[in-house]
């Protein structure tokens, strides 16, 4: 396969494993942050807001982010495998060993 047609896969892949992990995640109906950051947990705490859905809030929002961020983290890596594969298919070798 061409080099640049990998590459592009390569950073195709690596660029939607990003922004599937930059999306915002909700957890019941209560924002989590993404993949990758999470919201500030005390901020119900702060506004007055039920605090005590916190420990429920926390753990399900904790689920949902490792839901999220395992498909990310894996397309991330299949982008940089893709991409080094890429870079390792332009290398010329020598068969007389020059």
């Amino acid at each position: 396969m061409n080099a640049k047609v990998l590459a592009f896969i390569g950073l195709l892949l690596a660029g939607s494993g990003v922004l599937a992990g930059m999306m915002p995640v909700t957890s019941e109906g209560e924002e989590c942050g993404s993949a990758f950051f999470e919201t500030d947990v005390f901020d119900s705490i702060t506004s007055g807001d039920e605090p005590s859905r916190d420990i429920g809030y926390r753990s399900g929002c904790t689920d949902t982010r490792s839901l999220v961020r395992i498909p990310s983290t894996v397309l991330i890596v299949a982008g940089g495998a893709t991409l080094i594969a890429a870079s390792l298919s332009t290398r010329k070798t020598d068969p007389e060993g020059e």
